[in-house]
C-alpha cells in the first residue's frame, strides 16, 4: 500500500469526521436532536424574550427624542426597569448556554470517541454503561470549567480593549488607535484558536478521563503545534467557517419575530438543526483530530 502523503494526512481527520456518525445511527440520530434542541432554547431565549425589550426601549428612546422634551421620572424608570430586564435575562440566558453547552459537547464527543474506538451504543446505551458509569464524567468537567474560566477572562480582555478604542476614537488619537485595533485584531485571533484548542482539551479529557484541566490544554497544545499544526489549522477554519454559513439564517429568525413570533421560532427552528449539525461535524471532527495525531506519534506527557 501506497504511503499516504502530507496532503492526505491533513485531511484524512476531515474525511473520518464525516463519516463517523454514519457508523452508528441509532447513536447520532439522538444526538444531533439534543444539539438542535439546545441551540433552539439557548438561541430563542433572545428572540422571545430579549430582542422585544431591546426594541421596545429603542422605540421609546426614539419617540423621547422625536418630542425633544427630555426624559420624565416616569419614562427614566420604565427605561431603567427595561434595561434592568435585559441584564438578568441576558446572564440567565449565558448560564443557559454553558449548561447547554457542556451537556452537548459531552454527548458528542462521548458518542464520537465511543464509535470511533469500535463500539455500537444506542443513546440509553452510552448514557447507562459510559457516562454515568464512575467518574466518567469528572475529567471532562474540570476541563470544561477550566476553558470556560479562560474563555469568559479572555472576553472581558477583549470588551475592555474595544471600549479603550471608542474612548481613543472620540479623543482624536490616532497613532495609538492604529496600536490599540491592531493589538485587538491579534488578541481576538488567538480567542478563536484558544476556543478550538478548548475543544481538543474536552475531547482529551473525554478520551482519557486521568488528562484534565491545564494538562488537557497543555496536551491539545503540543498536539495542534508540534504532532499536526496543518490538521489544527483546519479544524480552526472548519469550526469558524461551517458557523458562518447559517448564521444569515439566524438573522433572518430575529428579522422574521419582529413581524411574527411564530414565524420567527419557525426559521429559528431551521436555523437550529443546520446549526446542530455542523456541530456535529466539527465536534466529531476535533475527537478523530485527536485520535489520529496520538496515534501518528508518541506524545511526552504532560506532567
Amino acid at each position: 500500500m501506497a504511503a499516504k502523503t502530507p496532503s492526505s494526512w491533513c485531511f484524512s481527520f476531515l474525511k473520518e469526521a464525516l463519516i463517523l456518525p454514519t457508523r452508528n445511527p441509532k447513536l447520532f440520530t439522538p444526538v444531533f436532536l439534543v444539539l438542535a434542541v439546545a441551540t433552539f432554547l439557548a438561541r430563542s431565549v433572545h428572540v422571545v424574550f430579549i430582542q422585544p425589550l431591546v426594541d421596545d426601549m429603542v422605540r421609546s428612546i426614539y419617540l423621547i427624542e422625536m418630542r425633544n422634551t427630555g426624559f420624565s421620572c416616569g419614562e427614566g424608570a420604565k427605561l431603567e426597569e427595561g434595561a434592568i430586564k435585559i441584564m438578568l435575562i441576558s446572564i440567565a440566558q449565558v448560564i443557559l448556554m454553558l449548561a447547554l453547552g457542556f451537556v452537548k459537547k459531552a454527548l458528542a464527543f462521548f458518542a464520537a470517541s465511543t464509535t470511533y474506538s469500535g463500539d455500537r451504543y444506542s443513546l440509553a446505551e452510552l448514557v447507562r454503561k459510559v457516562i454515568c458509569k464512575g467518574n466518567t464524567l469528572k475529567g471532562p468537567a474540570i476541563t470544561f470549567a477550566v476553558v470556560t474560566a479562560l474563555d469568559l477572562a479572555w472576553t472581558a480582555v477583549l470588551v475592555a480593549m474595544r471600549a479603550g478604542t471608542a474612548v481613543m476614537m472620540r479623543g482624536g488619537q490616532s497613532r495609538v488607535l492604529s496600536v490599540q485595533g491592531l493589538v485587538f485584531l491579534l488578541t481576538l485571533l488567538a480567542e478563536l484558536c484558544f476556543a478550538v484548542l478548548a475543544l481538543v482539551s474536552v475531547a482529551a479529557s473525554v478520551v482519557d478521563g486521568e488528562r484534565r484541566g491545564v494538562r488537557a490544554l497543555r496536551q491539545a497544545w503540543r498536539l495542534m503545534t508540534r504532532v499536526r499544526r496543518k490538521e489544527g489549522l483546519l479544524l480552526v477554519l472548519l469550526t469558524y467557517l461551517l458557523p458562518t454559513v447559517v448564521a444569515p439564517v439566524y438573522r433572518a429568525a430575529l428579522v422574521y419575530s419582529r413581524r411574527s413570533m411564530a414565524a420567527g421560532l419557525c426559521v429559528l427552528a431551521g436555523y437550529a438543526f443546520m446549526f446542530g449539525a455542523l456541530q456535529l461535524v466539527y465536534l466529531a471532527a476535533a475527537t478523530v483530530f485527536y485520535y489520529e495525531a496520538m496515534e501518528r506519534k508518541e506524545v511526552v506527557p504532560c506532567d
